[in-house]
């Protein structure tokens, strides 16, 4: 299954933890965890951004953000999680369910 992420950095936190914290995780192998695919992971000049990620199981979505949060406590200003679909294949599942309503 599909998930974005989208995130913001804490603003008040010196870059260098910041990077810190990122080499760390990705320099070891923490990050993705087992079970995650990073399909896309941007920043932006203000520093929020968005990942795109695979996961199975709900627990490895919680993982891949919560280690973050974990290693550096306050590292994220926010962050929202969803599960997500590509829309071609929301557009078919929307119009069935809409049939579904109109005959209920």
């Amino acid at each position: 299954m599909l998930y974005v992420m989208y995130w913001e950095l804490n603003e008040n936190m010196p870059k260098e933890e910041l990077l810190q914290v990122a080499q760390k995780l990705t320099s070891t192998g923490t990050f993705p965890p087992k079970g995650v695919n990073v399909v896309r992971w941007d920043v932006t000049p203000d520093g929020w951004g968005i990942s795109i990620i695979e996961a199975e199981k709900a627990w490895d979505v919680f993982s891949a953000i919560g280690m973050w949060r974990s290693m550096k406590p306050g590292f994220f200003k926010m962050t929202k999680v969803s599960p997500a679909m590509p829309v071609k294949e929301v557009l078919p599942l929307e119009g069935e369910l809409l049939k579904r309503l109109a005959s209920a």
